[in-house]
């Protein structure tokens, strides 16, 4: 098959390498030129987001179109790609499960309904069909590493790219969470490393796009928002990190009074926060892992990797 990449970013990359020891044709497109890439032997391609022509014209032949893009370029990308003939494409929807997500002012959103709402419209086309599917794999474990998801050029659009803008900050010992839902059972979370991702999204080529689904669902590991503050703890060889837990009635005040001083990285966090009570970022069956071959890494391994004990 040929595979096209929007985007040249860090999970543009990720995926990429990946995708490099396998058969199939990969593409990588971006706004730029990528000189680094190509002596790596990626094969690039500059492209016009707003260039219906040129993105139809670029897509001639691809198979499958991943997306690491968002907003208006990624609707003009699912256009070019549905008159090109492009047999399935992949969007930028890396999170938790769809029907999970708020029917109506989600502060989250970032332009996610419209395009799943012209993806569903081309993949009912008379003429240009396109099908989809929907990654789903909850929460990265790299929003926890060492300098957050920046570290990896991942999620500069979020607001929660940053290190200690979700749950914890390790590093310093911190954490802002709430642990429980409003009928007071333990929040779980879903959460995969985005470099298991990149191997499920590969290792799924395998099975034939006419066996993939609207959304796969995946993930490396499930656990409450109580045992992961407490494992941030442990890679710290301390008894407890500063907790600030606030309770699910509180976080619509908290969101409030932060929207109201303008404390937007402050109002990020709650949103998340919001969105994690809601369960936002879990699902109790994947349909992805028993699928393929890939056995994902846990959660503790990643993170005990990621902030190992100095030597005695």
């Amino acid at each position: 098959m040929k595979i096209a990449i929007a985007g040249s970013g860090g999970l543009a990359q990720i995926i990429a390498r990946y995708l490099q020891d396998t058969v199939h044709t990969t593409l990588i497109l971006s706004r730029y030129a990528q000189p680094s890439l190509e002596q790596q032997g990626y094969q690039t391609a500059v492209v016009d987001y707003d260039d219906q022509n040129l993105l139809r014209f670029m897509l001639r032949g691809v198979d499958i179109v991943i997306s690491t893009v968002s907003g208006n370029p990624q609707i003009n990308l699912i256009d070019a790609a549905a008159h090109s003939g492009v047999q399935r494409f992949v969007p930028a929807e890396f999170e938790g499960p769809i029907n999970h997500r708020p029917t109506n002012n989600d502060p989250l959103d970032r332009g996610k309904r419209a395009v799943l709402a012209r993806l569903r419209d081309w993949s009912h086309h008379s003429r240009h069909r396109m099908a989809f599917t929907i990654f789903s794999c909850g929460v990265f474990y790299e929003r926890f590493a060492p300098g957050g998801l920046a570290t990896y050029d991942i999620g500069s659009s979020t607001g929660i790219q940053r290190q200690g803008s979700y749950l914890m900050d390790v590093a310093a010992g911190t954490a802002e969470v709430c642990e429980r839902t409003s009928n007071g059972q333990p929040i779980y979370i879903s959460m995969t490393s985005v470099y298991d991702l990149a191997r499920y999204i590969v290792a799924a080529l395998d099975l034939g796009l006419d066996r993939w689904q609207p959304e796969f669902r995946l993930r490396g590991d499930r656990r409450t928002v109580t045992e992961i503050i407490q494992w941030g703890a442990a890679v710290k060889n301390i008894q407890s990190l500063s907790v600030t837990v606030i309770e699910p009635g509180d976080l619509r005040t908290h969101l409030e009074h932060a929207t109201y001083y303008q404390e937007w990285a402050k109002v990020a966090r709650v949103q998340e926060l919001m969105a994690t009570e809601q369960r936002r970022y879990d699902f109790a069956q994947p349909n992805l892992n028993q699928l393929v071959n890939v056995v994902p890494m846990t959660f503790w391994s990643w993170l005990s990797g990621q902030y190992p004990l100095p030597a005695s």
